[in-house]
């Protein structure tokens, strides 16, 4: 803020310096009026003269960035006029001129490389060099402009460097030949003067517009937040409008408190170039780095930073949302798994213990109905056994919808296959052969597939079903079909709780149901590289041909 002060105070001196010198120069012009060319009026002459010289100094008002950058072109127009006073100020104005423009758009000569220059610049300044080398040196200076990496950057001191260095050849050209009037080359340069100050407004004043559209378009992205943009998308747009492609952001990080790149983390050193510092709720949220004039502007300044502190807003907002949903699923995987395992352990009680208690009885029963008993009692225990039968049946339809064993390593085959022979119509089963994952994910593919098989015995009036399971691009694909009636309700409630169970473990649930064209479920859930490794054969049963699916795809073969 004081170097701001201090860089006012000497603007305004430099103003007060180029009044006093504005009418020194007209009293100047007009007294030397008979050493001006026949054929230029001298109030023309005067009025040209000091035109330039305030042209220079309304530049420097009305331009926009930083304020050293304006400091060295209200300078040059100050030692135009003292030129038109001083014999020994002539030249004066083109040093000045040259630093200006090696110096935009910041005002800070930078770079070893250009130090030769800058003593040339001095050397003219003193009148030193001929008109032809100071020629020379504004064509280097449009050079070394033109070679920069940011072309917004780059024109206006390049274009300004090539036209006064064209105009000064031009005017050494025609001073070679004392029968060619004066008049044309002194009237291109100074017009040439006037085009470099007006150009000069117009270059800082084009990145601030640029600098507004950024802010209209980042405040935008802000706004919507959309997952993939946020500040990494917010740098894109303003590397590009303000014509800076080293432009970064760098994301504060509190458990490192440091400054990181956003993408990788990685932590950033400190800025070698300007860095505008984004604050959120008074702590460091992030750091604009970039030598774009326009955010010298403070107007622009503030502007872009609300947008950036709106960007990193909501970015920490949306990681703190999936951080809450990813909490949720692995609580809602957590209680899946719990009353996987308590079915589990209810479906082995019933197979060990019920099923085969019952089969002891009706063993039995039958042992005493061959030893010879009467027609009414064997009546009575062929009853009896039938009931047993009714009961171990319902049992085993019951404990059919969990997994005969611990899954994972690619037993959902077996499972399926096993799913496929107990089901009531016939059933292909196409499983490919490196299909394997761990015990979570095949877990939750097989009571999709047990559903889907119940509702087509209970609904879908099928013939045929078919059921095929591979793995592709790091996730297991189970499509359920059948040629029945069609027309399920994707939204019914076991349907339902199957999407709810994939949609836990990161998977998802569609059904394709048209009326009379069959109905196909397809779950997806994916998984890890390490998730269980290829096993061996199925031993399902051996296939057979089965018709075509409802979609016109030949289904694989039954194995039913």
């Amino acid at each position: 803020m004081r170097a701001a002060r201090l860089t006012g105070c000497a603007a305004a001196a430099v103003a007060v310096a180029v009044a006093v010198l504005s009418v020194a120069a007209v009293r100047a012009d007009l007294a030397a009026a008979s050493s001006v060319p026949a054929d230029l009026p001298a109030v023309l002459s005067a009025g040209l003269d000091v035109a330039v010289g305030l042209a220079f100094a309304l530049a420097a008002l009305a331009a926009a960035g930083s304020a050293a950058q304006r400091l060295l072109v209200v300078g040059t127009g100050a030692a135009w006029l003292a030129g038109s006073v001083l014999a020994e100020a002539r030249s004066l104005h083109q040093g000045l001129l040259a630093c200006a423009l090696l110096a935009f758009p910041v005002g800070r000569i930078r770079g070893a490389a250009r130090l030769p220059l800058v003593a040339a610049a001095a050397a003219t300044a003193l009148q030193l060099v001929p008109q032809a080398g100071v020629a020379a040196l504004f064509a280097t200076v449009a050079v070394v402009a033109w070679a920069r990496p940011r072309p917004v950057r780059a024109a206006f001191p390049a274009a300004a460097g090539a036209l006064l260095a064209a105009v000064l050849l031009f005017a050494w050209w025609g001073g070679q030949a004392p029968q060619r009037s004066p008049v044309p080359p002194l009237v291109a340069y100074e017009a040439a003067l006037l085009a470099v100050a007006a150009g000069f407004v117009a270059a800082t004043r084009a990145p601030e517009r640029l600098a507004d559209a950024a802010v209209h378009a980042t405040e935008h992205l802000g706004a919507q937040a959309d997952a993939g943009t946020g500040v990494p998308g917010l740098r894109i747009v303003l590397a590009e409008l303000l014509g800076d492609p080293d432009l970064r952001i760098d994301v504060w990080d509190p458990a490192a408190r440091c400054y990181a790149d956003p993408l990788t983390g990685a932590e950033r050193p400190s800025a070698a170039m300007e860095a505008l510092d984004v604050p959120l709720d008074g702590a460091p949220a992030a750091r604009v780095v970039s030598t774009a004039s326009a955010l010298a502007d403070p107007g622009t300044a503030a502007a872009v930073r609300t947008a950036v502190g709106l960007t990193v807003a909501n970015q920490r907002l949306r990681e703190a949302h999936e951080r809450r949903v990813e909490e949720l699923r692995a609580s809602r995987r957590r209680l899946l798994a719990a009353a996987d395992r308590e079915r589990d352990r209810a479906a082995a009680a019933l197979r060990t213990d019920v099923i085969a208690d019952l089969d002891r009885a009706a063993a039995a029963l039958e042992g005493r109905a061959a030893g010879g008993e009467g027609a009414q009692v064997r009546a009575l225990i062929d009853g009896a056994v039938a009931f047993i039968a009714t009961a171990a049946s319902d049992v085993r339809r019951i404990v059919g919808g969990a997994p005969p064993s611990a899954l994972g390593a690619g037993r959902l085959r077996d499972a399926v296959g096993a799913l496929a022979a107990a089901a009531p119509v016939p059933v292909s089963v196409d499983v490919d052969p490196v299909f394997a994952a761990g015990a979570t994910a095949e877990t939750a593919l097989f009571y999709v597939c047990s559903e889907a098989l119940t509702n087509v015995a209970k609904h879908a009036g099928a013939s045929r079903a078919w059921i095929r399971l591979r793995r592709a691009d790091g996730r297991l694909v189970l499509e359920v079909g059948d040629d029945g009636r069609g027309g399920a309700d994707p939204h019914g409630s076991g349907l339902q709780g199957l999407a709810d169970r994939l949609a836990a473990h990161g998977g998802r649930l569609s059904v394709v149901s048209p009326a009379g064209g069959g109905t196909v479920v397809t779950a997806t859930v994916a998984v890890s590289p390490a998730d269980g490794s290829p096993a061996g054969p199925s031993t399902a049963p051996a296939p057979a041909p089965a018709p075509p699916t409802p979609s016109g795809a030949p289904p694989p073969a039954t194995a039913r």
